[in-house]
């Protein structure tokens, strides 16, 4: 079975990542949640339409997708591209969870290899 995860935060990753977005990060990659490999999570900030359009037709060619997106408030609506991933994890394809995480963790606190690997871009490159 093939699978992939997006896992979409409300912050530049430039400046920072939200706590959720590491601690999914980091269960999905631990046995207690799959053992995902990292070449089967992306991890991004806000994103924009081209992506979304780009991603909605690539998941297809998987089994099974999750979209985790991490918002900073409860009131806040779907846009365009959360309802056209949600519609990618639809008919049991996949989950799409939509969480509220305010905390930011600076690229500082993450440490030089981490933030390196989120902050430059490295995920647009991504082989999805």
């Amino acid at each position: 079975m093939t699978r992939y995860a997006i896992l979409v935060g409300a912050a530049d990753l430039s400046d920072g990542m939200q706590k959720s977005l590491i601690g999914f990060k980091d269960f999905l990659t631990s046995d207690a949640g799959g053992s995902w490999r990292e070449d089967e999570i992306m991890v991004c900030g806000p994103m924009d339409w081209q992506l979304v359009q780009l991603l909605q037709l690539r998941l297809t060619e998987y089994d099974f997708v999750l979209v985790y997106q991490c918002r900073f408030s409860h009131g806040e609506a779907d846009s365009d591209w959360s309802g056209k991933l949600r519609s990618v994890t639809d008919g049991g394809r996949g989950v799409f969870i939509s969480d509220v995480c305010d905390d930011v963790v600076s690229m500082e606190e993450l440490g030089y290899e981490r933030a390196e690997a989120f902050s430059n871009g490295s995920w647009q490159g991504r082989n999805f």
